[in-house]
C-alpha cells in the first residue's frame, strides 16, 4: 500500500546528491509560498473563492519544493481555513477525523506486523526462486512489488525488494540492474492500484465520489484497479525489456533457501484474510442475494474502515511467536506507533481542500474555464483530459497532491459537461499515480536511484515511454471495463 509523496524517502537513508541545494530550495519555497499565495489572492480577489486560491497554491507550492514535511502542510491547510473564515474549526479539523483515513490506520497496522515479522522479504524470497534467468528475475520481482504494494505501503514493498533484487544480480551490467530495480519501484507504484487501501490517492478518489453521492466499493474498485493495474505492469516490462535489452543480459542468481513459516506470519496471513473476505463480502453478498437482509446490513455496516480497523486490531490479539515470558503479540503498540502517521495526516487535509473545493464552487468554476479552453464535450474526451493532466501533474508534485486537486476538478469537469463524473475520477485518480520520470516524483523512484544503479537520464526516457503507453492502457481499460460494470 502506498504513502507515495516523495518525502517518504526521508524514512529510508537514500544517497540523493544536491543536499546543499535542497536546502536552498526549501529556503526559497517557504518565501515563494506566501508571496505566490498573496498574488494569487490579489489577482482572483473578484473570483468564486479568493482565499481559498490562495491557500490551495501556499500547499501545492510547499507541497512541490517540499519546504516542510507534507503532513505539516496539511495541518497547515486546516488552520489557515480556519483563519480565513473558509471552515468553522469543527469542520476544518474534522477532515482528519474522516472515517476514510482510518482505513489506512489498520491497512498500516496489517504493514507495519508483515515488516515486523518479515512476510514481505519471504514474499521476495519465493519471488526470486522462481527466477530462471534475466528476464524471469525481472518479471518475478517486480510481479512480488505490484502483490505486496496492493496492501502495504509502495515505499516499504520497494525497500523490501531492492537488497534482494541486487544481491540476486550481483555481478550483472550497469544496464540490466538499472531495468531491474525500476521494475520493483514503477510495480510497486502499479500494484497500488490494485486494491482502495494500496495508495492514497485511490481513497481520496472514493472519498470525493462518496461526497458526491457515488459509492464505489472495495470490490468494485478491485475490478476496475487490478485489471489495469495488471496490464499496466504488461506494458512495463514491454518498455523496460525494449529500452534496455534486457534479454542480453547475463545474469548469475544467486536464489534463497526456503524456510518454516512463523507463528507471527501465520496470524499475519489470518488477518490479512480476513481483512480481503470482509471487504469483498459486500459485493459477493450483493451478487449472490441481492436485496437480502444480509446484503443489506452488510453494505451499510460491514464498511472498509471497520474491517480494516478489525483486522489491524485482531493482530494486537493473535500470537506473535515465543514462549513463556518472551510470549508476544503478532503486533504490540510499540511497533504500532511506527506506521507513518504523517501521510494520515495528509490524506486528512487533502480531503478537506477537495471538500472545500466542491462546496464554495471553486471546482466548478475551474471545470467551466477548462471545457471553454479545451472544448471537451464527451464522457471520454473528458476521462482522457482528467488522465493527461494527472499524468503530467504526478511527475512533478506528489501523487496525494495531484489526486487531491484532480478528483473534485474531474467532478466538475463531468458536471460541466453533463457526463457521468465516476470515469473522470477514475482517470484522474489513477493518472496521479504514475510519476515515472523523475526520481523525485515518487518514493519508490527515489529508493530506485538511491542504489546507484539507474542514471537519471536512463529512468527519463523509459518513464516517458511509459508515461505515453500508461495513458492509452488506462484510457481504453476504463473505456472497456466500465460500460460492463455498469459505471459508465
Amino acid at each position: 500500500m502506498e504513502s507515495d509523496d516523495p518525502s517518504e524517502a526521508d524514512l529510508v537513508d537514500v544517497d540523493l546528491p544536491g543536499a546543499t541545494f535542497e536546502r536552498r530550495k526549501r529556503a526559497v519555497g517557504l518565501i515563494a509560498g506566501p508571496v505566490l499565495a498573496g498574488l494569487v489572492a490579489w489577482l482572483d480577489r473578484d473570483g468564486v473563492a479568493p482565499g481559498l486560491t490562495a491557500v490551495m497554491v501556499l500547499a501545492v507550492t510547499w507541497w512541490l519544493i517540499e519546504a516542510l514535511p507534507a503532513a505539516a502542510v496539511a495541518l497547515v491547510v486546516a488552520a489557515l481555513a480556519v483563519m480565513l473564515d473558509l471552515a468553522p474549526p469543527k469542520v476544518a479539523f474534522g477532515a482528519f477525523g474522516s472515517p476514510l483515513l482510518f482505513m489506512f490506520v489498520g491497512a498500516f497496522f496489517v504493514a507495519e506486523a508483515m515488516r515486523v515479522h518479515g512476510l514481505g522479504e519471504r514474499a521476495a524470497a519465493a519471488a526470486g526462486r522462481l527466477a530462471r534467468g534475466p528476464r524471469s528475475l525481472v518479471i518475478a520481482l517486480s510481479a512480488a512489488a505490484f502483490a505486496m504494494s496492493a496492501f502495504m505501503s509502495n515505499a516499504a514493498a520497494t525497500a523490501i525488494l531492492l537488497p534482494i533484487a541486487l544481491a540476486a544480480s550481483h555481478g550483472a551490467g550497469q544496464r540490466y540492474q538499472a531495468a531491474l530495480v525500476l521494475a520493483i519501484a514503477w510495480a510497486a507504484s502499479m500494484g497500488g492500484l490494485a486494491t482502495p487501501v494500496g495508495t492514497p490517492p485511490n481513497l481520496i478518489g472514493i472519498g470525493q465520489l462518496r461526497a458526491a453521492g457515488h459509492d464505489l466499493s472495495f470490490g468494485t474498485w478491485a475490478a476496475v484497479g487490478l485489471p489495469i493495474g495488471l496490464a499496466m505492469l504488461g506494458a512495463m516490462w514491454l518498455v523496460l525489456f525494449a529500452v534496455f535489452r534486457v534479454g542480453e543480459a547475463q545474469v548469475a542468481l544467486r536464489p534463497t533457501a526456503a524456510t518454516t513459516w512463523r507463528t507471527g506470519e501465520w496470524s499475519i496471513a489470518f488477518a490479512l484474510g480476513l481483512a480481503v473476505l470482509g471487504w469483498l463480502a459486500p459485493t459477493v453478498l450483493d451478487l449472490a442475494a441481492p436485496g437480502s437482509a444480509a446484503a443489506r446490513w452488510a453494505k451499510g455496516h460491514l464498511t472498509e474502515e471497520v474491517v480494516a480497523i478489525l483486522a489491524g486490531v485482531s493482530l494486537f490479539v493473535l500470537p506473535g511467536g515465543g514462549v513463556g515470558a518472551t510470549r508476544r503479540p503478532a503486533l504490540t503498540w510499540r511497533e504500532a506507533t511506527q506506521i507513518d502517521w504523517g501521510v494520515i495526516l495528509l490524506f486528512g487535509g487533502g480531503i478537506l481542500l477537495g471538500d472545500l473545493a466542491r462546496t464554495t464552487g471553486l471546482t466548478d468554476a475551474w471545470g467551466r474555464q477548462l471545457v471553454a479552453w479545451t472544448g471537451a464535450s464527451s464522457t471520454w474526451v473528458v476521462v482522457a483530459l482528467c488522465i493527461g493532466v494527472s499524468i503530467v501533474l504526478s511527475e512533478a508534485t506528489s501523487n496525494t497532491a495531484t489526486a487531491t486537486l484532480m478528483a473534485p476538478l474531474a467532478i466538475s469537469l463531468a458536471d460541466a459537461t453533463g457526463t457521468p463524473p465516476i470515469a473522470a475520477v477514475l482517470g484522474a485518480t489513477i493518472g496521479a499515480s504514475f510519476g515515472f520520470m523523475m526520481p523525485i516524483s515518487t518514493a519508490p523512484n527515489a529508493l530506485a536511484y538511491g542504489t546507484g544503479r539507474v542514471r537519471i537520464g536512463q529512468m527519463l526516457r523509459a518513464g516517458i515511454l511509459f508515461d505515453l503507453l500508461g495513458f492509452l492502457v488506462v484510457l481504453l481499460g476504463l473505456r472497456l471495463l466500465l460500460p460492463l460494470l455498469g459505471l459508465a
